[in-house]
Order: C-alpha cells, then sequence, then structure tokens
C-alpha cells in the first residue's frame, strides 16, 4: 500500500511544480501583453487568477495583434483557467474512496466527520498536471508568436529584477 501513497504525493508534487511554471508563465504572459518598465512589478506577487484574468483582458484589447493571434492567446488563456480549476479541485476538494484511499476524515473535539469527495486516482492526478503544463506551453507559444521572443526575454529580466527586489 505504501508504494501507491508514494506514487500519488509524487503525482502530486508534480501537480504543484506545474502550477507554480505556470504561474510565472502567466507573469510573463501578462508583461509581455501590458508591455512597459513596471508591467513585472504589477504582476509581482499577484495570484494565478488575477494574472489569468488580466492576460485575458490585455490580450482581448490588444490593438497591436490580429485577430487570429489574439484568439490564439485568449484560448491559451482559457486552458490556463481550466487547469488552475482542475488543480484547485485536485489540491481544496475533499477526497473520496477509491482505490488510492479512504474517505477524509475530519474532527470537532467532541466526534469526527466523514466527508465523501471525489475519488483521485493517480492517472487524473498526472493528468491534471499534464494540463497543467500543456495550458502554459501554449500560452507562451502563442505570446510568442503574436509578440516575439523579445518581448518574453525582456518579461523574463524585468521579473528578475522585480523578484530581486521583492526578497527580503
Amino acid at each position: 500500500m505504501a508504494e501507491v501513497r508514494d506514487e500519488r504525493y509524487e503525482a502530486l508534487g508534480r501537480v504543484v511544480e506545474m502550477a507554480a511554471v505556470m504561474e510565472i508563465s502567466l507573469r510573463l504572459a501578462f508583461c509581455a501583453l501590458a508591455g512597459g518598465p513596471y508591467a513585472a512589478v504589477i504582476a509581482g506577487g499577484q495570484e494565478a487568477h488575477w494574472l489569468i484574468d488580466n492576460c485575458e483582458t490585455l490580450a482581448r484589447h490588444h490593438t497591436e495583434l490580429r485577430q487570429e493571434q489574439i484568439d490564439a492567446i485568449r484560448q491559451a488563456v482559457r486552458a490556463c483557467r481550466e487547469a488552475s480549476r482542475d488543480r484547485n479541485r485536485l489540491v481544496h476538494d475533499a477526497w473520496g474512496p477509491g482505490s488510492d484511499g479512504p474517505p477524509v476524515t475530519v474532527a470537532s473535539a467532541a466526534r469526527t466527520y466523514r466527508v465523501a469527495g471525489r475519488p483521485w486516482l493517480i492517472g487524473d492526478i498526472r493528468a491534471v498536471a499534464d494540463g497543467i503544463g500543456k495550458a502554459q506551453r501554449d500560452l507562451l507559444t502563442s505570446v510568442e508568436e503574436a509578440l516575439g521572443p523579445a518581448s518574453l526575454q525582456t518579461a523574463q529580466q524585468l521579473l528578475a529584477i522585480d523578484t530581486s527586489e521583492r526578497r527580503p
């Protein structure tokens, strides 16, 4: 049984890692779409849902892009939104009974309660990580194709400066 549990935790770790990479990619995309030296200051520290919403808005109103470029970016942002929802369900929902473990048991001082939830199998967890990775790659690809690689390189530099300034 311990081997199955280890595989599940390894799969969860991959979801966490991929979600962090997607969030960084969303910051890069936001900075490239917004342009200017202060975009990284605005994007720094923002959560995924904020970045998703604002990348969508920036893409929709970006007058320098052709419609097919806007559509590609918006489609990639929507994929990031869905991947983020899947990640949130995985992390925050109760886990139900299934081949990978018992239902969640929570306790008060007086009694315990069993909470039914979705059975998350290892394959389901891995599929969430794969979806996050694909959405992240599609986002950067669509932004790079629309604005050019220099836009993302500039965003990378600005975010690196902002990150170093935020450290205590």
